[in-house]
């Protein structure tokens, strides 16, 4: 644990017993100068929940009395990721919780292909965990954890473990990407890990970024992204206990397998100045590897001209949003989405620059299969030579 945790606000999930427990810790850590943050948010139903009886409003802290799902639709869905150097969102998840994080982005994929079958389905393959349990369908959820014993309330999972006195030599998310590489060599098409992985920034109180949570979402929608069909293994862990969920997409049939829907999510045309600066915090967020980030850049001027009719542009443009998310596969370890991903990105930027792509794209090409090659450096997003004296 740092000497000082920043965050900007932190979401508590339930205010009973636990809750109210981390929202104290919290406030003390604060009083204490070991935390910064701008408030704690209690979310529970019930408008007199034990924490709001015991600790009460005070500055730094609120509730909100609503339902966990609800409250959730709401706050991610207008949730943007921290700038860099900016302090994140973070929520802490109450141990005894339902999988909400899972839900909300299984929730959000079925908003984004409401023709497409969009189902929850169990995790497959064998994880060398004491404890492993499936509830029963429709949840499928799997809860899994390294632990045979019983463990210390709040634990902060050390490296010594304080139950068993003995070096700790687990971390679930090691256990759970190797499980990912399993299925995907089996043959099943699983992107992700998507992992919400709970760290304690302050003692006995875990939490994970909601960052964490809107990454999930993308690689959601990155592999539903060609119309294929995909799945997404999703876990809210720990470095010792999880809750594990396989989203599953499946094919969109009216386009043979191509992405579809774009008319329903594009954005009105944008003007020169906007599209302008857009590009240019494009560019610099790419070629600082920033490339979660980048490819919303990027997307954005895509969502702007895919109703224009022009599909060629359109489709190199969606070349550079999929390199972005190639590179971001490679960063990561997934070979699997190196591999599709990236021949997609390669293949939609195939051929001569365009004129009214602003971008240099044969030179990137050829950057970017060197670098998903592993034999070269990451690409450059470059302007045209022809346009840079307008830039």
């Amino acid at each position: 644990m740092s000497a000082a945790a920043v965050m900007r606000d932190v979401i508590v999930i339930g205010g009973g017993c636990y809750g109210t427990f981390y929202a104290a810790q919290l406030a003390k850590a604060r009083e204490k100068g070991k935390a910064r943050y701008h408030e704690v948010v209690v979310v529970d139903r019930n408008p007199a929940c034990r924490a709001r009886t015991e600790l009460g409003e005070a500055p730094g802290r609120r509730f909100v009395t609503r339902q966990w799902s609800d409250y959730f639709a709401e706050f991610l869905g207008r949730a943007r990721p921290a700038r860099p150097g900016e302090p994140q969102d973070y929520i802490v998840p109450s141990p005894l919780m339902p999988h909400l994080m899972f839900a909300w982005v299984f929730g959000r994929a079925r908003e984004r292909w409401p023709g497409r079958a969009v189902e929850v389905a169990p995790v497959a393959g064998a994880l060398d965990v004491p404890y492993d349990r499936t509830a029963p369908p429709p949840d499928h959820t799997r809860y899994v954890s390294f632990a045979d014993w019983v463990c210390p309330t709040h634990c902060v999972e050390p490296a010594v473990c304080p139950a068993i006195g003995r070096e700790r030599t687990w971390e679930m998310s090691d256990a759970l990407r190797a499980l990912a590489d399993r299925l995907r060599r089996s043959g099943e098409p699983v992107f992700g890990p998507a992992l919400f992985v709970c760290r304690h920034h302050v003692f006995g109180v875990g939490t994970f970024p909601v960052d964490a949570v809107l990454e999930g979402d993308a690689i959601v929608r990155r592999a539903g992204e060609s119309g294929e069909p995909a799945a997404v293994l999703v876990g809210t862990i720990s470095s010792c206990h999880g809750a594990l969920n396989l989203l599953r997409i499946g094919a969109d049939r009216r386009s043979g397998g191509q992405a579809v829907g774009t008319e329903a999510t594009a954005r009105p045309p944008m003007s020169p100045a906007e599209r302008q600066a857009i590009l240019t915090r494009a560019r610099d967020l790419f070629n600082t590897a920033e490339y979660w980030l980048a490819h919303e850049a990027l997307e954005t001027v895509w969502r702007s001209i895919i109703n224009d009719g022009d599909a060629d542009a359109a489709r190199v443009w969606q070349g550079l949003i999929q390199a972005a998310a190639a590179l971001l596969h490679l960063e990561r370890g997934n070979r699997h989405g190196v591999e599709v991903v990236g021949a997609a990105a390669q293949a939609k930027l195939a051929g001569p620059g365009r004129p009214d792509v602003e971008f240099e794209t044969e030179r990137f090409r050829a950057q970017l299969a060197r670098a998903l090659a592993g034999e070269g450096d990451p690409p450059r997003l470059e302007f045209r030579t022809d346009d840079r004296a307008r830039h």
